[in-house]
């Protein structure tokens, strides 16, 4: 059995307790940025073993349930009017249901997919699309979208959204499904969205810390550098200073305080008297001399390992590898200036591709970047892409030059230039890292050791001058146009060195044998030899306080790194989901995939925690490792799609909506069928369900089974349509798809006639092909007169069921023949067939127009009012004929 979180919380160190409190009182969980940075706080003092600066107070079950912000039932009441997004219609409001089906049907090309997007973007989706204002018109303005919610009870909320704020939290509950979301169920893992109030905040804190675990290691990364490097030399082995400093060390189990450094190294009035007296009385004593003699080795053994490191470091090879790298970057930038100032030769403002102008670009491209998973190689740079600088929508002449500038930067001038400007940082890079030791620290180490013989003073000298010299040809390598100076020849000084180092400590050695020893004269060299040590470290304080800082920093960072590890919220969150979600899920997917007849393959739920994360994936269950999608029809794809979906959001609570596009591309009718019976099923529990689709045959089956469910889901239907005056996204309630809807054809044909009212010349080629769509559409309202009008919808196309019932006011006279015939015979002869020359009649006004279709429309009339003549007579005879009585 799983621990709660209240259970589990109680075990974890105090800053994970405040952190749960915060996120389970946080908005969606998600803490905001002070929040956030109190927690790093309070993770850092964790790891130091310090008090933390804040109030840390633990999660208790007063603050569970209250993240989500909103429990309460939300639905999306309106979207619209859309101002300058894709090529919507202004002044259009997508009216949605509260409860039952919305049922929106828009032709490719109508605007639909443009409120898909909108609704993306607000609700909560798998994928977001970016939004877009009409790449064709250069005059528009900022995107703004009217969007109308009810949450509960409430009175319902009108806000006007701009798509670079975030949407209102309260519409989250509302989840999309189209074909980008579908690709995502098919073939990633997915993360299980709607979680249990104590999964979400766990999951919250886990990312959390993998957050903050990034930034302590790159923090880490950052410090390395600085402790390869060894500290000063020439410290008495086993004196109180030298074991000091071996403290300072990340695994040493303590460190010394700096006070306890700044206390070894201060001496007082009365030991600086004492070390003169000792200097002055040991000034031939055979240990002080041996003592100066391997302090000197010490120090001079290092100095050889740096000159090895700078000769490496400076060497003629790097130098000419700088050289050859300077004379690159001085190639390849002119041939940039020469690529810019024929690409930009046009342009309003001067040096366009100028280095100055290179660093506006970058900036540019970091902003773009800001909260995105990788660098963008590209500005944005379509016409209604926001400008990154005004944020206003690009026009047609402002994409244009920036998709000019994306050329130039990712061309081959500009790549060649880039990189060597890459190559020539990493080489000083490197030679940064080669650092000189200062040469007043170096004179002052290596002072008793030039105080012993004059040789020994002018090798003193020879040290200083070739680091300076080191330091001169690093300085240049350095510099913009380097031009270095030779590299020192240390080969000489190094033998020299080298032989010293051996000389010493055999100095050393004899003079240590001919000491004559007492303990009143060894308490003496002991004490000389502390006292001189701290004199050092008085020199060498500000470096060793530093390696102090950076031991202290590294030891905290390692903690911290252990503070946040997401392994234990891992092994919770997998237990708590196994208990609380995962075989509810498996079961609600499982039932999902038997609704859409799907039980022929052999699928398989798994889950897993990463990170802190919750996810689950459905795969074939086969032999061998296949992904879906290299097995799988295109048709069975999105039925399994579908069914993760509604598995997986039928678990939180059947109230909160769906919006679905098109849920039965590439399906088969019988699949068909069954997606309209589970979509009209979840309204029917009282979910708020929106539905958009081209395909007429699936609108017709939802249209069936909300019939058959009855008041349980009442249901609207909504057009979204492109007209020639308005544009896209026109938005016509109650009413049906032109090919759907008699009534709305000739609503439709008679306002296209009364726009043509206004033509004066029927002979241009405008008006020609006006003309033949307006005849071409007429003879198509005439089959489907047939269809609804002359058959009663006994027999529909898109309609599975045929109707025998409506037989009885079926009846097809002479003159129903002759009308027809010679209707069809007048709109076909004016739209899609090819006419002779010798028959080339006069175009049709718009008074003709009328004419002809008021015939259709006089024909539906008769025929609608003899129906119900003929119906009145046949129903009679679906009764037995009375017998008469005596």
């Amino acid at each position: 059995m799983a621990k709660d979180l209240m259970s589990w919380a109680a075990e974890q160190p105090d800053w994970v307790k405040d952190s749960l409190r915060r996120i389970a009182v946080a908005t969606n969980y998600s803490v905001e940025q002070a929040d956030a940075d109190c927690i790093l706080d309070n993770v850092r003092a964790a790891a130091r073993g310090s008090s933390s600066a804040h109030t840390l107070t633990a999660i208790d079950a007063s603050h569970l349930g209250n993240g989500s912000g909103e429990t309460r039932r939300t639905v999306l009441a309106q979207l619209g009017p859309v101002q300058n997004i894709d090529r919507l219609a202004g002044g259009q409001k997508l009216r949605m249901a509260a409860v039952g089906i919305t049922l929106v049907y828009g032709e490719n090309g109508s605007g639909k997919s443009g409120y898909i997007r909108i609704a993306k973007r607000l609700c909560r989706s798998l994928t977001a699309d970016q939004l877009r204002g009409n790449v064709f018109d250069a005059s528009r303005g900022p995107m703004r979208v009217q969007v109308r919610y009810q949450v509960g009870d409430d009175a319902v909320t009108d806000i006007e959204w701009d798509p670079g704020t975030p949407a209102p939290p309260q519409l989250r509950q509302i989840s999309v499904f189209d074909s980008h979301n579908a690709r995502l169920y098919v073939d990633s893992e997915n993360r299980i969205a709607y979680l249990p109030s104590e999964l979400a905040i766990l999951e919250h804190h886990g990312e959390l810390c993998q957050r903050m675990a990034v930034r302590f290691s790159a923090d880490e990364k950052v410090l390395m550098p600085r402790l390869r490097v060894p500290l000063p030399a020439g410290y008495i082995p086993g004196s109180a200073v030298s074991l000091m400093l071996a403290k300072l060390d990340p695994k040493a189990p303590s460190l010394p305080s700096a006070d306890d450094l700044r206390n070894m190294s201060e001496l007082s009035d009365e030991e600086l008297t004492v070390l003169a007296r000792l200097e002055t009385e040991l000034a031939a004593d055979p240990v002080a001399l041996a003592a100066t003699r391997r302090r000197a080795a010490a120090v001079l053994k290092r100095v050889c390992e740096v000159l090895g490191s700078l000769r490496d470091a400076l060497s003629e090879t790097v130098g000419n590898t700088i050289a050859s790298a300077l004379r690159e970057l001085v190639q390849a930038v002119e041939a940039e200036r020469i690529a810019a100032s024929t690409s930009f030769a046009d342009e309003p403002v001067a040096n366009v591709g100028s280095t100055a102008w290179r660093i506006l670009f970058e900036a540019a491209r970091d902003f773009a970047a800001a909260g995105a998973e990788l660098t963008p190689e590209r500005l944005p740079d379509a016409t209604g892409d926001l400008c990154l600088l005004c944020l206003e929508p690009l026009s047609p002449p402002g994409a244009a030059r920036l998709a000019r500038f994306n050329d130039f930067v990712s061309g081959e001038a500009t790549k060649r230039a880039d990189g060597a400007r890459n190559a020539l940082k990493v080489l000083r890079a490197q030679v940064e890292q080669a650092k000189v030791p200062e040469l007043a620290v170096v004179e002052e180490s290596l002072a008793g050791y030039g105080q012993l013989d004059a040789t020994r003073a002018a090798t003193v000298a020879e040290i200083i001058k070739i680091l300076g010299e080191f330091e001169s040809r690093r300085s240049t390598l350095l510099e913009e146009r380097a031009i270095p100076t030779s590299i020192p020849d240390v080969a000489a000084l190094t033998s020299t060195v080298t032989a010293e180092l051996a000389r010493l400590e055999e100095e050393a050695a004899l003079l240590q044998r001919s000491a004559s020893h007492t303990e009143a004269l060894d308490s003496m060299r002991v004490r000389l030899a502390e006292l001189k040590d701290r004199v050092k470290l008085a020199n060498d304080l500000e470096t060793v306080l530093q390696r102090l800082r950076d031991v202290v920093e590294q030891r905290s960072l390692i903690g911290c790194q252990a503070q946040v590890a997401t392994r234990s919220i891992s092994m919770q969150i997998t237990a708590l989901r196994k208990q609380l979600v995962t075989e509810e899920l498996e079961r609600r997917i499982a039932e999902e995939i038997g609704s859409l007849d799907l039980t022929h393959l052999p699928f398989k739920v798994s889950d897993s925690s990463s990170g802190g994360k919750s996810l689950f994936s459905v795969g074939l269950q086969g032999a061998s490792t296949v992904r879906n999608n290299q097995v799988l029809s295109e048709g069975e794809q999105r039925a399994l799609a579908l069914a993760c979906f509604l598995a997986e959001i039928g678990g939180d609570d059947a109230r909160y909506g769906i919006i679905v596009d098109d849920p039965v591309s590439s399906l088969d009718h019988l699949r068909i069928r069954k997606v309209a019976q589970r979509l009209v099923a979840e309204a029917k529990k009282g979910r708020q369900v929106i539905i958009f689709t081209h395909n007429l045959v699936f609108f017709n089956e939802v249209v069936s089974e909300a019939a058959r469910a009855g008041a349980a889901a009442p249901l609207i239907k909504t057009v979204v349509a492109k007209t020639q005056s308005e544009g896209f996204g026109v938005i016509r309630e109650n009413s049906e798809p032109w090919v759907a809807d008699l009534n709305a054809r000739i609503e439709t044909l008679r306002n296209r006639a009364k726009e043509l009212k206004s033509v004066k010349d029927f002979d241009t080629d405008q008006y020609r092909r006006q003309t033949k769509d307006f005849y071409s559409d007429l003879r198509e309202s005439w089959e489907r007169a047939v269809e609804e009008v002359v058959l009663a919808k006994t027999v529909v196309r898109f309609v599975p069921d045929v109707m025998t019932g409506r037989l009885k006011e079926v009846t097809v006279t002479d003159e129903d023949y002759r009308t027809i015939f010679f209707a069809m015979k007048r709109a076909s002869e004016r739209s899609g067939h090819d006419m002779s020359a010798g028959r080339d009649i006069p175009q049709p006004s718009p008074d003709e127009m009328e004419t002809d279709l008021k015939v259709l429309e006089d024909f539906k009339i008769e025929l609608g009012r003899r129906r119900k003549v003929t119906s009145a007579t046949r129903s009679a005879l679906e009764n037995p004929v009375g017998a008469p009585l005596l």
